[in-house]
């Protein structure tokens, strides 16, 4: 609980109303002291007055005791303290007398009533005025909370002006800000999230298009009667490499569309990099023989990379495919690594045809194909997935080529990240 109290002293709010109080009690009691001692005058003049009556009718009858009457106002002699009271009481004149029946009393009574009465309304009412004054400011902060809420749901993301640097009011103002930036990230996210499912579903029916408009029409061939035997038979294998390309299709469009929206859990290991080179070639090996292109590695077997090595050989092998079509024959196509105190760098070496400076910036948009492609089942999005896998592990990928030179892949992981 003290903790709790100690909290809230921090608070610049309390901070100002504790200061405001302490210096309006301060003058309250010099004002009570002012009007205290101001009366006390007055009763003291009054007091005076009265004796100066007294002393002045007993003289005017009998001149003869002045010096008797001064004597006793300078004496502390109360030896005949009851004689006095007996002689006044029979006039009534006790120490139970009225207030409002002795004069100078009763005027001190009335204007000490008069003088603090009016000073405490007025000090109830400067009590009242901080008062108001504070909870306005806090009524104040809630309106504008309000307000800003409001404009949140109406898809306005305005932020509170945070006044302090310390209290309750400013971290609440700070974490309120920090909730309409998330929200509004998070409305963002759901935004491209909405145009990337609309445009996966888009790419997916655009490239399902043509293959599907092939198995129609070789199906319409194969159902006709008069086509031979032969035909018919040749017709399936072509059905059938459409389906399969289809097939391959849909598979790598929802891996990039899972890629594109964050949604891979990579199975991230410290994995030698040789391992997955092999992995990612291994399926490429006879297509490199069949267009006689000689694939050389040459990475250290002791250089390992933390990275899932199932998704990266999967980049890797795109990047080798396209270099093997794009290199004629007897090209070769060179896979090396190089490790420094700072990162890990992969780099895939052909010595094909290049790709022009005008469309090297989009070789890795989804669907681009350039227009010499050799391939043409190519759909352009291996490249892209590539890209995307590389850099969902926090890597990058750069290219560099020369028309009738080659290209060159890079491939970099910071030790510093992985």
């Amino acid at each position: 609980m003290k903790n709790n109290y100690a909290q809230y002293l921090k608070n610049p709010e309390i901070k100002s109303f504790i200061i405001k109080v302490f210096i309006y009690l301060t003058l309250s009691i010099i004002s009570i002291s002012t009007i205290f001692y101001r009366n006390v005058v007055n009763l003291n003049k009054a007091y005076v007055r009265q004796n100066t009556i007294i002393v002045g009718n007993i003289l005017a009858k009998n001149p003869n005791l002045e010096e008797e009457i001064i004597k006793l106002f300078n004496s502390n002699d109360n030896s005949n303290y009851e004689l006095g009271k007996r002689k006044l009481e029979k006039y009534c004149y006790d120490e139970e007398l009225s207030v409002f029946k002795n004069p100078v009393i009763s005027e001190f009574y009335y204007d000490n009533l008069v003088s603090l009465s009016s000073f405490i309304f007025l000090c109830m009412f400067i009590v009242v005025v901080i008062a108001v004054k504070e909870f306005f400011y806090f009524f104040r902060k809630i309106d504008e909370f309000t307000k800003v809420a409001m404009a949140v749901v109406d898809g306005k993301f305005d932020k509170i002006k945070e006044e302090y640097k310390e209290g309750t009011v400013y971290i609440f103002t700070d974490k309120f800000n920090l909730m309409i930036d998330r929200i509004e990230n998070y409305i963002e996210q759901l935004k491209k999230e909405k145009i990337f499912k609309k445009n996966i579903i888009e790419d997916i029916s655009h490239q399902l298009k043509t293959p599907l408009a092939s198995i129609m029409m070789f199906n319409e061939i194969i159902s006709d009667d008069k086509t031979a035997d032969k035909d018919k038979n040749y017709f399936l294998k072509l059905s059938y490499e459409q389906l399969k390309r289809m097939e391959w299709l849909i598979i790598n469009l929802l891996k990039l569309g899972r890629l594109e929206s964050g949604a891979v859990e990579f199975n991230m290991k410290n994995t030698p990099l040789y391992v997955t080179i092999n992995k990612s070639i291994s399926s490429l090996v006879e297509k490199a023989k069949q267009k006689n292109v000689k694939i050389i590695k040459n990475v250290n077997e002791n250089i390992n990379l933390y990275h899932d090595s199932d998704w990266t050989s999967e980049a890797i092998l795109n990047i080798v495919k396209n270099a093997i079509e794009h290199t004629a024959s007897k090209g070769k196509i060179e896979i090396y690594a190089e490790e420094t105190p700072l990162c890990i760098s992969l780099y895939i070496k052909d010595n094909g045809e290049g790709i022009p400076k005008n469309i090297i910036g989009r070789i890795f948009d989804r669907f681009y194909k350039s227009e010499n492609t050799v391939n043409p089942t190519s759909i352009g999005i291996g490249l892209s997935m590539s890209k995307a896998v590389i850099e969902e592990q926090m890597g990058s990928i750069y290219v560099e080529s020369k028309v009738g030179e080659g290209t060159k892949f890079t491939i970099t992981f910071l030790k510093k990240v992985i």
